[in-house]
């Protein structure tokens, strides 16, 4: 788990970017920015957190809008996260509920700005289980989700347009 403050223990993207990963230990989104005002901080450790799924091919996609400054989205394929770190799927129950971690890191300092921890509604919970167990069973190499993701770039060119087709797009809530 991450704590704001501390330095980015993994590898900075190059660019600025927004990352979703579904290990073994949950669901992350993590965003990666250069330089960030303090009101950019202010807004991803208090504004709401909307995240939405959209199915795109074998890889799936997490739009995501943070009150109404930032919106982005992410995409993930679990088969290309090293086998230690895979999920395994898992079994909700009718109320069960994902955690998920969001995170800010300045990519010029390293250091981790800001955590917050939300819950995902069991909704959501089940179709991002029924996700993973597909990806888990449908393997992809790199050039095939690079493919993949580039389809998805070229038919949501805008962001506002993949959280419009994303059949479910839902406020997290405070965990």
């Amino acid at each position: 788990m991450l704590n704001a403050g501390q330095t980015y223990p993994g590898t900075l993207p190059n660019e600025d970017a927004a990352v979703f990963e579904f290990s073994k230990d949950g669901p992350e989104l993590r965003l990666f920015f250069s330089n960030m005002p303090e009101d950019v901080v202010q807004h991803v450790t208090d504004d709401d957190c909307y995240l939405g799924l959209l199915r795109a091919g074998d890889i799936a996609v997490v739009p995501w809008r943070i009150g109404e400054v930032m919106s982005g989205d992410a995409q993930f394929h679990v088969y290309l996260y090293p086998p230690e770190s895979r999920p395994t799927p898992e079994v909700l129950t009718p109320d069960g509920r994902y955690g998920l971690q969001l995170a800010l890191v300045d990519r010029a300092n390293g250091k981790v700005r800001a955590v917050r921890r939300l819950a995902l509604s069991p909704g959501f919970s089940h179709e991002l289980s029924d996700v993973v167990a597909y990806q888990l069973g449908n393997h992809i190499d790199r050039e095939g989700y690079d493919a993949q993701v580039s389809e998805y770039q070229t038919r949501y060119a805008d962001v506002a347009e993949a959280i419009k087709a994303a059949p479910r797009f839902e406020k997290a809530q405070p965990l």
